[in-house]
């Protein structure tokens, strides 16, 4: 309990020293922050959805591309999915995926941050239908759990609130912290990733939370036509995606994050890449 697993993650330690060093060293994760801009020219995305959609198949959006890419990197670059707590490495038990749920439009409109586990070997597909779960958990007028434990929360008195979390990483510290907390509380994911571009703002470079154990968050711009110099050395304009990452540098090799972040873009601009039998999708583009 006091040095071992935890509900939701197994503790590494077949790791450098310098690597389990580091929490001591950077004990907080806005400490240990590093930022990153990636480019994704979205080109044969948008053809492969064109081609998807005019089928008969359940409707595909980039979103759903994004996530299952999130999903696959997370998959066959495991170590991209650990997390410090309590000044200690562990390896999550799934991939969860957070995101913002917009309720409703309007200067009265809020939003709502849920959180989906994801098979990394699902195809497009299952993927889609994972996602629309959660979405529609998090517009529907019922709160969502994490909600309802936030508004319980909320009605003690203020000088107990802080108090109240701070048990919460002394549970964290000592893996007393009840399982369901990790469960519910969206805080607790592989990633959080914000679609910044669904409601017409560009991406920016986010914070990373203190609560929690989210180490990586994405935030994804709107498709924009760029300029850009292709292999012949020729300028062509391109629709291009600028997502820009926040990352806990504590966890993983910054080699090794490259790596995961290029299979990422490797899956969203041949999105075929990700299809299993069960899509039965249109596959690559004729040659």
């Amino acid at each position: 309990m006091f040095s071992g697993d935890r509900a939701d993650g197994k503790r590494v330690r077949n790791v450098s020293t310098t690597r389990l060093l580091m929490p001591y060293i950077l004990p907080r994760r806005g400490d240990a922050v590093t930022y990153l801009k990636q480019k994704i020219d979205v080109t044969e995305t948008q053809a492969y959805l064109k081609r998807w959609n005019d089928g008969t198949r359940p409707k595909l959006r980039i979103m759903h591309v994004y996530l299952a890419a999130y999903a696959r990197m997370f998959g066959e670059r495991p170590h991209a999915n650990r997390f410090i707590a309590g000044r200690r490495l562990y390896q999550r038990n799934d991939v969860a995926i957070s995101m913002a749920v917009l309720k409703s439009r309007g200067d009265e409109g809020h939003v709502s941050t849920v959180k989906q586990t994801y098979e990394p070997t699902d195809g497009l597909t299952k993927t889609r239908a994972r996602v629309m779960e959660i979405v529609t958990l998090g517009r529907g007028s019922d709160k969502t759990a994490a909600e309802q434990e936030m508004d319980i929360l909320l009605k003690l008195p203020r000088f107990l609130i802080p108090f109240v979390l701070w048990l919460q990483k002394v549970g964290d510290w000592l893996n007393l912290t009840p399982s369901i907390f990790a469960r519910n509380d969206p805080l607790y994911a592989s990633m959080m990733v914000a679609f910044n571009g669904t409601v017409g703002l560009d991406s920016v470079y986010h914070h990373l939370f203190e609560h929690g154990t989210i180490p990586i968050v994405s935030v994804i711009g709107p498709i924009r036509d760029e300029v850009v110099v292709n292999k012949n050395r020729e300028m062509e304009v391109r629709p291009i995606v600028t997502i820009r990452y926040a990352t806990d540098e504590r966890m993983i090799e910054g080699h090794y994050a490259a790596t995961g972040f290029d299979l990422f873009k490797k899956y969203v601009e041949n999105p075929w890449l990700l299809e299993t039998p069960d899509d039965n999708g249109p596959g690559a583009p004729a040659s």
